[in-house]
C-alpha cells in the first residue's frame, strides 16, 4: 500500500472557503431527503448552502487522468471502473486516451445528468455488489467514496473492488479529518458521510485488510 496524489489540484475550495461557507448555512428541511438521496440539492443547488453547489464539466480532470494511465501503465482498450463515478466527469477523460470505461452509481440523478460521451457506460447500484465478473478491470478507482458506506459495508466493498480487478491496480481517494472538531464540521459539510475518520485509522484499517493498491488522503476540515 502506498501514497500518491493525482486530484489534489482539481478541487475548488479550500479547508478555509468551507469553514466560511459552514458558518453562513443554515439547514434546509425541506430538501434535506433529496440531498440525502444525492439528488439534485446534493450537486447542483448553488442555494442549498453545503456540499458540491453546482457539480459541472470544466475539464478540470484531464491532467489527472493522463497521470493516471502514464503511472498505471494503461493501454488503449484497456478496461477502466470507476466506483462513485457521479455525472462521468473523470471516465469522460479516460474515453479521450481510448480507454474502455464503466462506471457505477447510486445516485440515478447523477448518472440521468452525466456528461453525454460517458452516459452509455454507467450503471446505478452499489459498490457492495459489483454487476462484472472476476477480473474484468485493469485499472479501478475510488473517488471520495468510502467515507459514505456503513462500516459493516466497507470491507465488503473493498474485496468487490479487488475481485474484479486483474492485478489489485486499484486508486482509493479518501476523505479523512484532523480530529473531532473536524469531524462535526465534515458531518455538517455533508451529513451522506457515514465514516468520519483520521487518516490514521484509515491507514490501520487498510492495513489490517492488506490493501496492496495505492491511496490519498483528502483533508476537508
Amino acid at each position: 500500500m502506498s501514497e500518491v496524489d493525482f486530484f489534489s489540484k482539481t478541487g475548488l475550495r479550500s479547508i478555509k472557503e468551507r469553514r466560511e461557507k459552514l458558518d453562513n448555512f443554515i439547514p434546509n428541511l425541506s430538501k434535506r431527503m433529496d440531498f440525502l438521496g444525492y439528488g439534485y440539492n446534493y450537486y447542483d443547488n448553488a442555494d442549498y448552502g453545503v456540499g458540491y453547489g453546482g457539480y459541472y464539466y470544466d475539464g478540470r480532470y484531464a491532467d489527472t487522468v493522463a497521470k493516471m494511465v502514464a503511472h498505471y501503465s494503461l493501454k488503449p482498450k484497456d478496461k477502466v471502473l470507476e466506483i462513485g463515478c457521479a455525472k462521468g466527469f473523470v471516465l469522460c477523460e479516460f474515453l479521450n486516451h481510448d480507454l474502455d470505461v464503466a462506471g457505477i452509481d447510486y445516485s440515478a440523478y447523477a448518472l440521468e445528468n452525466a456528461v453525454p460521451s460517458a452516459r452509455p457506460f454507467l450503471v446505478r447500484g452499489s459498490c457492495v455488489d459489483l454487476p462484472w465478473p472476476d477480473d474484468a478491470f485493469d485499472f479501478v478507482y475510488a473517488k471520495e467514496i468510502l467515507p459514505h458506506l456503513q462500516l459493516a459495508e466497507l470491507t465488503t466493498s473493498l474485496l468487490e473492488m479487488v475481485r474484479v480487478s486483474k492485478a489489485q491496480n486499484i486508486f482509493l481517494e479518501i476523505q479523512v479529518v484532523a480530529d473531532a472538531k473536524g469531524g462535526a464540521l465534515m458531518k455538517i459539510w455533508d451529513e451522506t458521510h457515514q465514516i468520519i475518520e483520521t487518516a490514521e485509522w484509515w491507514q490501520a484499517f487498510l492495513e489490517e485488510f492488506n490493501f496492496s493498491g495505492q491511496l490519498h488522503f483528502k483533508q476537508l476540515f
